[in-house]
């Protein structure tokens, strides 16, 4: 369905890949599938924002800026933290000379950890787009594949200059949706033990932890997990509650 905040194509997740909105009470209230909105955004995915453009879902990303990280959106997507499932697919093309066709697999995405700082974060903002892409056409093993590569370049560039909470965030996100999620919860807490208010990491945290709880087989785990969820909302929304991430906390927290 298309999201009724901001116009994108959400497909069946049950939050908005965009902007967050939840969609669930949206769909119970449609009684036919919901149609794109006569004006609005393109049902295509949005190329991320720069980070300091964070929790902004208008204005463009300031020319130059090399070494800045996306805008460490809140994505949920629950078709990527479930296991990935990856059917191999041979295609048998007959020829008069009976040689195998070429294959026609796609490559595997390369992780180039080499470079300066600003380089490996550019390069890892371009496998984090390739991973959003992927996730919007319903590619869960590209998309699993593409964020794994950020990761690794995220590795490379926090490991070289630690500290901007901006690529600590993306590289948690990307951790979380090429599924280590434990990683993933363990970088996005030491961004938070550095800066506590930022409110991107409180936002994703609290989604990281949800999922959790949404796959946890055992029922007093899922709790635990969801509790801890609770905690990162509220502080999330009590940040800058008129901030869309703000707003988003909010609704999750009342989801719950």
């Amino acid at each position: 369905m298309y999201c009724p905040e901001c116009g994108h194509d959400a497909a069946e997740a049950k939050f908005c890949p965009d902007c967050g909105t939840d969609l669930t009470t949206a769909r119970q209230a449609l009684r036919r599938p919901a149609k794109k909105p006569a004006a609005g955004p393109p049902a295509k995915a949005q190329r991320p924002r720069t980070a300091r453009r964070a929790a902004e879902r208008r204005g463009e990303p300031a020319p130059g800026a090399a070494a800045q990280s996306h805008s460490v959106r809140w994505i949920w997507l629950g078709f990527a933290a479930a296991a990935v499932v990856v059917v191999a697919l041979v295609v048998a093309l007959g020829s008069q000379s009976g040689e195998d066709a070429p294959s026609t697999a796609a490559a595997p995405v390369a992780a180039d950890t080499s470079g300066s700082y600003s380089e490996l974060v550019d390069r890892a903002n371009g496998l984090y787009d390739q991973g959003i892409a992927a996730f919007n056409k319903d590619d869960s093993a590209g998309g699993v594949e593409a964020f794994g590569a950020a990761a690794e370049v995220y590795r490379a560039a926090w490991k070289q200059q630690p500290g901007d909470p901006n690529v600590g965030t993306d590289f948690a996100v990307s951790l979380f949706y090429s599924q280590h999620h434990d990683e993933a919860l363990q970088q996005v807490d030491v961004v938070l033990k550095a800066n506590p208010d930022f409110q991107a990491a409180n936002l994703n945290k609290g989604i990281f932890l949800k999922t959790e709880a949404d796959e946890a087989k055992d029922e007093a785990k899922a709790a635990e997990f969801l509790a801890q969820a609770k905690i990162a909302f509220k502080k999330a929304a009590s940040i800058d509650p008129a901030s869309d991430a703000g707003k988003s906390a909010s609704s999750l927290l009342q989801s719950l």
